[in-house]
C-alpha cells in the first residue's frame, strides 16, 4: 500500500504555491546577471525591466517588484534531478522576459528563524532573503511580504506571501 503525504512541503525556489490568489507579471531581465528562481526582484533604474538586488545600488522597498517565478515549460533544461536538490534551481537569463510574482504565495530560499506571519528582509550585503532584520541599515524590509510557512531544513525554502502589489 502506498504512503499518503502527511505534510505539505514548501516546494522548490520560485514555485508558486497557491495559484488561486497569485498575480504574475512579465518583464525583461534588464540586468547583466541571471536572476535565480525565487530571488527578490526590483525595478531597474531606467524603469524598463527587472533586476536582482544590487548591494552597490540604493535599492529600497519602493523599487521592490516581487519574486522570480519558476516556469517549467520555459526553462526545463535548468532543473536539477530531484525536487529537494540543494544545487541552484535555475535562473532567468539577462535580456529574457521573466515572470514575477507580485501578489500571492511562493517558495523562496530563506535564512534565519522563520515563523508564520514573520517579517521578511533582503540583506544588503548579498541580496539574500532572511527573517532577521540585522543591525540598522544592513537589510531592506519587504513591507508587503510575510512568512506563510516556516523554512524547511530539507530544502531551505519558506513559503512567503506577497500581500499586495508594491508597484502598480
Amino acid at each position: 500500500m502506498g504512503k499518503v503525504l502527511s505534510a505539505f512541503g514548501n516546494g522548490c525556489p520560485g514555485a508558486v504555491s497557491r495559484a488561486v490568489d497569485d498575480v504574475v507579471i512579465s518583464m525583461k531581465n534588464a540586468g547583466s546577471a541571471e536572476i535565480e528562481f525565487g530571488a527578490p526582484v526590483f525595478i531597474s533604474a531606467d524603469r524598463t525591466g527587472a533586476v536582482a538586488f544590487d548591494p552597490a545600488s540604493p535599492q529600497d522597498f519602493a523599487d521592490f517588484l516581487g519574486f522570480a517565478v519558476r516556469v517549467a515549460d520555459k526553462t526545463p533544461d535548468r532543473y536539477p534531478a530531484g525536487p529537494f536538490d540543494p544545487q541552484p534551481q535555475g535562473a532567468w537569463q539577462p535580456g529574457d522576459p521573466m515572470d514575477i510574482l507580485v501578489r500571492g504565495s511562493i517558495a523562496v530560499k530563506m535564512s534565519g528563524t522563520t515563523r508564520p506571519a514573520g517579517r521578511v528582509y533582503v540583506r544588503k550585503s548579498d541580496g539574500a532573503v532572511t527573517a532577521s532584520a540585522g543591525s540598522e541599515g544592513t537589510t531592506v524590509e519587504l513591507e508587503n511580504v510575510r512568512v506563510r510557512r516556516a523554512r524547511l531544513e530539507s530544502n531551505g525554502c519558506a513559503e512567503l506571501v506577497v500581500l499586495r502589489r508594491n508597484i502598480q
